[in-house]
């Protein structure tokens, strides 16, 4: 795999809280983007505490994570590459609590061995969103950090405000990122590069005009079991 050039990329090591580790969203596109970023050197060393409603420990944790590798992965990877991706792997079950994560950034950033910077990745559906954004905060673990705050922001405008404003009480707006990787997606880029690099669009494309853009995205991946409903012990996993 080429490596990133020296420079580009976090000036950092990155310790990454990722909350919902054993969720669909985290085995289809965060730890394969993870490892992805690891092995090429994007990012100049790296810990990652796995946070979840599962019972689970580090050990079945980094099955998980090798199963998503080479299930979604964009190539699998090498005997030599999953050890040294598998050693920065390490789980923690929800229930543990503030101190026991505090804990175990503590001993991640010791293992970095140098200054380092704190990314917590909130893969988790709005309602569990506030239980989790309070317990880093009594963790201890805002300061040199930065939030991801994964879609949906809430459920409606009166839940996203509510959201938000409970989120300052913890985090500041600097550190808050609010993401929907989908916009990522060629598609969504090729309108904005369609409508500046036209002057016939770029005057008229713009709220005065437009009420809204719709982007239907047919795919065989239905919501599975990530609706909002009674889950069965089978079903738990992938919905986390």
């Amino acid at each position: 795999m080429a490596k990133v050039p020296a420079g580009v990329g976090p000036r950092l090591p990155q310790v990454v809280v990722l909350v919902g580790a054993t969720g669909d969203l985290a085995r289809r596109k965060l730890l394969p983007g993870l490892f992805h970023l690891v092995n090429a050197g994007f990012i100049p060393g790296c810990r990652i505490i796995g946070v979840s409603l599962d019972d689970i420990d580090t050990d079945a944790f980094r099955s998980l994570a090798r199963r998503a590798l080479d299930e979604f992965g964009m190539r699998k990877p090498n005997d030599a590459e999953w050890t040294r991706f598998a050693a920065q792997l390490e789980y923690l079950p929800l229930s543990a609590g503030a101190l026991p994560l505090k804990a175990a950034v503590d001993a991640a950033e010791a293992a970095l061995g140098s200054e380092s910077q704190r990314l917590h990745y909130l893969s988790v559906p709005p309602s569990a969103a506030l239980p989790v954004v309070r317990m880093l905060g009594e963790a201890g673990l805002v300061e040199r950090a930065r939030i991801i705050m994964e879609k949906p922001f809430g459920t409606d405008l009166a839940s996203a405000v509510t959201l938000n404003s409970k989120l300052h009480e913890v985090f500041s707006e600097e550190q808050i990122f609010r993401i929907d990787h989908f916009l990522g997606k060629e598609p969504a880029q090729n309108i904005l590069a369609f409508r500046f690099a036209n002057g016939l669009f770029e005057p008229i494309w713009n709220r005065n005009f437009i009420d809204h853009v719709q982007i239907d995205v047919p795919e065989t991946l239905g919501l599975g079991c990530r609706s909002a409903r009674k889950r069965t012990r089978s079903s738990a996993a992938c919905c986390r």
